[in-house]
């Protein structure tokens, strides 16, 4: 059986907007914040094929892609519709068709499979999970009253797996295109 994967980008960002963002997930979603750092996922849990044919094809669109840089200026509330719960997603304005189009291309080739055409790809960090819609939109409307605004640039893609409640990386490949 092919291990379940994932891959995501970490956002290299000023230190202090880290620390926010990690004091958002820590006191949000203490499930997530233990288990990976803030992160923008780009491909969710596959396991359509093996590791090495993943890793390589991650490699290869890494390889092809030149790092992205992005602002999130919004707090956008995530439901859904099989769950009371909700989130409280960062989502990027400037680097959005960016992010979208990385997904994409990892969505094809061996992957191409394993894409869900039912559920829109939004490119998000996500700073908290809450008991209802109505909790966790208000959270966002505070942030954004406040005024969110996180700069930052993915230059990586890691894949890798839940081991244990952890995220355990088997690869790491700079973004060079």
């Amino acid at each position: 059986m092919n291990p379940t994967l994932y891959t995501v980008a970490y956002p290299e960002c000023d230190a202090g907007d880290l620390q926010t963002i990690d004091t958002w997930r820590a006191a949000n979603d203490p499930t997530g914040h233990a288990l990976v750092r803030p992160h923008f996922t780009l491909v969710f849990a596959s396991n359509s094929v093996d590791a090495a044919t993943y890793l390589a094809h991650v490699a290869a669109v890494a390889a092809r892609t030149a790092p992205i840089a992005f602002h999130c200026r919004y707090a956008m509330l995530g439901t859904d519709a099989h769950s009371p719960r909700a989130h409280a997603y960062l989502v990027p304005d400037e680097g959005y068709a960016a992010l979208s189009l990385l997904h994409d291309a990892l969505y094809t080739g061996p992957l191409a499979d394993a894409l869900r055409l039912d559920l829109p790809y939004t490119p998000h960090i996500t700073v908290g999970t809450f008991e209802s819609a109505p909790l966790a939109r208000a959270w966002c409307a505070a942030r954004n009253q406040a005024g969110v605004s996180v700069p930052g640039q993915v230059a990586a893609l890691w894949v890798g797996q839940v081991v244990d409640g952890r995220f355990e990386h088997r690869g790491q490949f700079e973004l060079i295109g």
